[in-house]
């Protein structure tokens, strides 16, 4: 017969570990693949391109205007601006920022920086012909290409950080459920086998299916208790056997003298009695009666098979 190959519940565990890292692993990798896809499609930019155009417009744009001649329009979408008086200066005299940014803007200007919830924001100051200053503002995410995307569908990054969780989650969940399935299989045995001997029906015990060694272990010694326990059913079924043919044979040994008596009895009772006698007599008679009756119930019960007799031979191996 070939050996079974077992596993320790130590290495269902680190099976288990080992399974979800390296899922884990496999969903980040299809998680980057994905955005770079998105990235290669044309579907959104790289996540430096902010700042790349945020570069070209401080060195090649802003120094040929004016406030004046200042034009948003050959600025990027992706460059939030404010065009501020002149160094040192606060007042805002153009600016695409909405009042958060704009506030996050001006507090880098005077250099009173916070920490702000989002994504951090990077500056670039280009310095305009009449000596005003454009304050550029962008940060690095991964934008929607397509500018009339960006106020519609969810932010891009957000979105896809969102997913990447829900892809461990996943892959957390589906490596639990998988083992927990195992164990809840292997823990069914054994319960199955406890059950069947608890009934002592070891002819319908499994004892030899267990994937888990701890679990066979387990199962063994039931087996061996189960043998244990058929010997002694077969011992008990022996002995119980033996008193109720014991009792048989005095049963038809007490039916005769219990006639003798009873035709004594009847002939006593032919004959010419006083009352007392009489009397004596059908008690003698009643007696015999009862007797029979009791000898009877006893044939019966002892004669009823034993329900608790187990052949050896039905043990399972």
């Amino acid at each position: 017969m070939e050996k079974r190959k077992l596993i320790s519940l130590r290495g269902v565990l680190l099976r288990y570990l080992v399974q979800t890292a390296l899922a884990c692993v496999l969903a980040a990798a299809c998680w980057l693949v994905l955005l770079l896809v998105l990235v290669g499609s044309g579907l959104c930019l790289p996540a430096n391109w902010a700042a790349r155009v945020s570069s070209e417009a401080a060195q090649n744009v802003l120094p040929q205007m004016t406030a004046e001649t200042f034009d948003a329009s050959r600025l990027d979408p992706l460059c939030r601006y404010a065009l501020l008086a002149g160094p040192g200066s606060d007042e805002v005299l153009a600016t695409n920022m909405d009042a958060r940014h704009l506030q996050w803007a001006l507090e880098d200007w005077r250099g009173t920086r916070r920490w702000h919830v989002g994504y951090a924001q990077y500056y670039m100051d280009a310095k305009l012909q009449d000596g005003t200053i454009c304050r550029l503002q962008f940060d690095y995410a991964v934008p929607y290409a397509d500018p009339a995307l960006r106020g519609v569908l969810p932010d891009l990054q957000t979105a896809h950080l969102l997913l990447g969780l829900l892809l461990l989650v996943g892959v957390v969940t589906w490596c639990t459920h998988r083992t927990g399935t195992f164990l809840a299989r292997e823990t069914a045995k054994l319960t199955a086998a406890a059950q069947s001997v608890a009934r002592q029906q070891l002819d319908e015990a499994v004892f030899a299916e267990a994937r888990v060694r701890e679990y066979d272990a387990a199962l063994q010694a039931l087996q061996s208790m189960g043998g244990q326990l058929t010997d002694s059913l077969q011992r008990q079924w022996t002995m119980e056997q033996q008193q109720r043919e014991q009792i048989i044979q005095l049963s038809h040994k007490l039916k005769t003298p219990l006639t003798i008596i009873e035709g004594n009895a009847e002939l006593l009772a032919e004959d010419a009695l006083t009352p007392e006698q009489k009397a004596q007599v059908e008690a003698i008679l009643q007696g015999a009666e009862q007797t029979r009756t009791y000898l009877g119930k006893i044939r019966a019960e002892v004669q009823t098979p034993l329900k608790y007799k187990t052949k050896k031979s039905s043990m399972p191996q």
